[in-house]
């Protein structure tokens, strides 16, 4: 006489009960990615850490030395090779920063040693009529900083020590934080701060000769910018 067929339902529980350890790991692992993810360093400060409103792209950065490139609508082919990110427009008055610091890349494919920055911007004409306080790094590498009165035009000249350049590549990520960014409307989020109006850069050898900017105003100043401030 044959036994009669076991249930389904003990091997269907003992189903059950193996995945739940493997469901369990799965959830673990996911937890810990979430926790722990592999992410760059620039992906990080922007979305998780938020303690940078301006996300590195990938631009090229291809420029040569000596060129003057303007950041009002005449050359955008040649200035969005250098924007990062921090950027809106251009706009007729120049291309305006956005958040706390911008960036611009820098990628001459030689090595230069020391070089000069020549860069023509303006001052947001900001509610309160603050001054507009900017603060220079290549590649983690202090620059220099200044002071631009409130909608005030200037032509600032930071010298570029050799080492705040890629010391492969000879590239420079140039970080323009800003301090005194303000809120243009009451209670605007920070990742929408103004502070600047970048109007055109140069990046040049000492010997080469210095821009004069995009446009000829005999009311942009020169200035010599270093660590403590514009000089005259």
């Amino acid at each position: 006489m044959s036994s009669a067929p076991s249930s389904p339902a003990p091997r269907r529980r003992a189903a059950v009960l193996a995945l739940i350890p493997v469901v369990a790991l799965a959830e673990l692992g996911v937890l810990w990615l979430a926790l722990h993810p592999h992410v760059t360093g620039g992906y990080r400060a922007y979305y998780i850490d938020q303690s940078t409103t301006c996300l590195d792209k990938p631009v090229s950065g291809d420029y040569r030395l000596g060129r003057t490139v303007s950041f009002l609508p005449d050359d955008q082919p040649a200035a969005r090779k250098l924007r990062v990110c921090g950027w809106d427009g251009p706009a007729g008055d120049g291309t305006h920063s956005v958040g706390t610091s911008s960036m611009l890349r820098f990628a001459p494919g030689e090595q230069a040693g020391d070089l000069v920055l020549d860069i023509m911007l303006s001052a947001v004409d900001s509610p309160d009529k603050r001054a507009q306080r900017i603060v220079l790094t290549g590649n983690g590498v202090s620059i220099g900083e200044a002071t631009i009165p409130n909608n005030t035009q200037r032509m600032l000249e930071f010298a570029v020590p050799a080492e705040a350049l890629d010391p492969d590549t000879g590239q420079l990520d140039l970080t323009i934080a800003f301090p005194t960014a303000t809120e243009m409307v009451p209670r605007d989020s920070d990742t929408h701060y103004r502070a600047i109006k970048l109007l055109s850069v140069q990046l040049r050898r000492p010997d080469q000769p210095s821009s004069e900017g995009p446009q000829d105003d005999p009311a942009a100043l020169r200035h010599r910018a270093g660590p403590d401030g514009p000089k005259a």
